[in-house]
């Protein structure tokens, strides 16, 4: 999202996610009354943008929640158009925050429900309120009950890059309470977004479903840890996959007691926590492949081990960082590798063979002719330990990267794409390869990517 979001507003949007199925009739009740209310009487394009964001948010439908979607649905641009020129959806969104502000400054004051549009995002969340005496006793990070849909990136944002624990200050918590409001969590709410898309049924070739088919059986597709993530930017530090896989990361260390963080870190050590554009990937994911009769499970990756890992087929989504399993597959035999990052800083992808006309490393960087930033995302497929199964690796230098290289595999022309880039026949069986995805992105939201490199890699002779 563009634009800070406060650290209040962060630790009031965590919630399940199936929190707002539950209760969606009442929200669309409360949805009428404020868009016949007063306070957006006088605009009909508001109340219109209002009741979209909502109807879509609840649907699931986050994909429409784009500002070049919302752009070409609500207010008929074009496919191409340059979203950094025109303001509409910007504009009408900043109406809609500051009529719902009115309302809930007057008539809505004692709403059971409250809808907010965070700023630099289009994705509402849903606030429930409770008395006071229940929220007294609970930790922070739950004080309201809210599902937040707001997408969230594979690490903290870079332009504010975490300071060593020594250098926090005293109020640090809550900010690390607010860094939690990034993530969701899996265990409760990805399952309630699987089950409203069991029913699609698509049957197009692309790059995911060839990819796997040349070996029989289930898929595990793992999503990566945001709770890792989290932890190692409150103490400063990376941990090891031998750390990750034998718990030593959840061991409360020293500045969670000197910081009075004790309930936080509670919420981080217990809850299995991903973000949202990691379960976008996963349950789309899922879809194709059992469209084509796979069976497919969808696992966090604190629910897995190395022995899990060795045999069979697999989608890993999220670099080492988010997702440690990443480590297992053997990177010496890869020309594009991620450099180890700070937490909290962009990690770039080093290209160790550059070819005619790619670069050494590929780099976070802003377009300053659009304003858009350029992020990249990695793709590997490779064999399993066992070699009797397939191994998808898929991680962006940020969420939007790594939800756009999803999105990308799973289109109809990518797998020709692909084969076109090695000189291979569409019809010849895929080989081990990497390649790199080049994603552009505006405030966050990733709204184009393309193929930037891609090449094959030699199997092991071992």
């Amino acid at each position: 999202m563009s634009g800070r979001i406060d650290s209040a507003t962060y630790a009031s949007s965590i919630s399940k996610l199936s929190q707002a199925a539950k209760h969606s009739d009442e929200i669309r009740k409360h949805l009428a009354e404020i868009a016949t209310g007063a306070a957006f009487k006088g605009s009909q394009r508001s109340q219109v943008f209002l009741r979209h964001v909502v109807e879509s948010a609840l649907r699931g439908e986050f994909e429409d929640l784009r500002e070049r979607s919302l752009g070409i649905t609500l207010f008929d641009k074009p496919a191409d158009y340059d979203t950094a020129e025109d303001a509409v959806v910007r504009v009408t969104a900043s109406d809609v925050r500051k009529r719902l502000l009115q309302h809930y400054g007057k008539a809505g004051v004692a709403s059971a429900i409250r809808i907010e549009l965070p700023s630099g995002s289009y994705l509402p969340e849903f606030h429930f309120t409770q008395p006071a005496n229940e929220t007294a006793s609970q930790e922070p990070a739950a004080a309201v009950a809210a599902a937040s849909f707001a997408p969230a990136r594979e690490g903290p944002v870079a332009e504010t890059p975490a300071p060593a624990p020594s250098a926090r200050p005293a109020g640090f918590g809550w900010r690390a309470v607010a860094l939690l409001a990034v993530v969701t969590q899996a265990a409760c709410l990805g399952w309630w977004f699987f089950a409203g898309r069991q029913g699609q049924t698509e049957t197009a070739p692309n790059f995911i479903s060839s990819a796997l088919s040349q070996q029989p059986g289930p898929v595990q597709v793992v999503v990566g840890d945001d709770g890792l993530l989290l932890i190692e930017v409150l103490l400063g530090r990376r941990f090891t996959l031998a750390e990750y896989e034998n718990l030593q990361y959840l061991s409360a260390p020293e500045v969670v007691t000197k910081k009075g963080l004790g309930q936080f870190w509670t919420s981080l050590s217990t809850r299995q926590l991903t973000n949202l554009g990691n379960l976008q990937n996963a349950a789309r994911i899922a879809d194709k492949l059992r469209s084509q009769g796979r069976a497919v499970s969808v696992r966090h990756a604190r629910q897995v081990n190395a022995r899990d890992l060795r045999s069979g087929n697999f989608v890993i989504l999220g670099s080492s960082h988010a997702n440690p399993w990443a480590e297992l597959y053997d990177s010496s035999r890869s020309s594009f590798q991620f450099e180890d990052a700070a937490p909290g800083q962009w990690a770039v992808i080093r290209n160790r063979v550059p070819q005619a006309g790619e670069p050494a490393a590929y780099e976070v960087q802003r377009d300053t002719r659009t304003g858009r930033m350029v992020t990249h995302a990695q793709v590997s497929l490779v064999e399993n330990h066992a070699r009797n199964g397939r191994v998808l690796l898929i991680a962006g230098q940020s969420t939007s990267a790594t939800e756009l290289a999803g999105e990308f595999l799973l289109r109809s022309d990518s797998l020709a794409l692909v084969m076109r880039r090695l000189a291979l026949s569409e019809r010849a069986p895929l080989p081990d390869l990497e390649m790199i995805l080049r994603v552009s992105e505006l405030n966050q939201h990733g709204d184009s990517v393309e193929l930037a490199a891609c090449r094959p890699i030699q199997r092991r002779k071992d």
